[in-house]
């Protein structure tokens, strides 16, 4: 899906900086808490990457037995690579600590489920690993709200910033003068309506 009128406006990828995606699976998606809205922010984060041209790498916990990443996800971001795993760490997946290596990636961006499990375990995993770790809080969800709030307490005093997309991207953008805010302004407002 492409978001820009105009591809030549859109700004280069950040050097550094990797956007993962955690077991986006609808059996998981059908039971986290909220998942309306999860849903919703998630597809967001879809959209806002797309739209910056971010490298967008996708994890599923044991897909011969739970299933693929939701189709609608997939289809915003279609060239994502997808990495099968039966580790609770995405960063066990195999190939994908490789190729965070080869695109020079020393910051992550997480989001995805659970929250207390898989994105917990792959924050403290990455940051072992000496990467910095943002977690956008409204694109992470579990089963049980209170674990969830507990791991992101815990994560946020391990070192990694806890923040909502929209305090992350518009950071990253930085003024209106970039080429992207108008079109990413336009997602934010999109994603209130929804």
């Amino acid at each position: 899906m492409n978001l820009m009128q105009d591809e030549s406006a859109k700004a280069p990828p950040l050097e550094g900086l990797a956007v993962l995606a955690i077991d986006l699976q609808p059996v998981f998606l059908e039971v986290v808490d909220d998942s309306n809205n999860f849903f919703k922010s998630c597809r967001f984060l879809f959209e806002t990457v797309e739209l910056l041209g971010l490298p967008l790498y996708l994890t599923e916990q044991v897909p011969a037995k739970l299933g693929h990443t939701d189709d609608r996800l997939l289809d915003i971001a279609e060239s994502a690579p997808v990495y099968a795993k039966d580790s609770f760490s995405a960063l066990g997946a195999p190939g994908l600590a490789d190729s965070f290596s080869t695109i020079g990636a020393e910051h992550l961006i997480l989001a995805g489920v659970e929250t207390s499990i898989c994105v917990y375990l792959t924050a403290l995993e990455a940051l072992s690993l000496g990467k910095d770790v943002t977690i956008l809080s409204d694109c992470v969800s579990c089963r049980r709200p209170s674990d969830g709030d507990w791991a992101l307490r815990k994560l946020a005093v391990a070192g990694c910033h806890v923040l909502p997309l929209e305090s992350v991207f518009y950071g990253i953008i930085g003024g209106a003068d970039h080429p992207c805010f108008r079109e990413f302004s336009k997602l934010t407002r999109q994603r209130d309506r929804d």
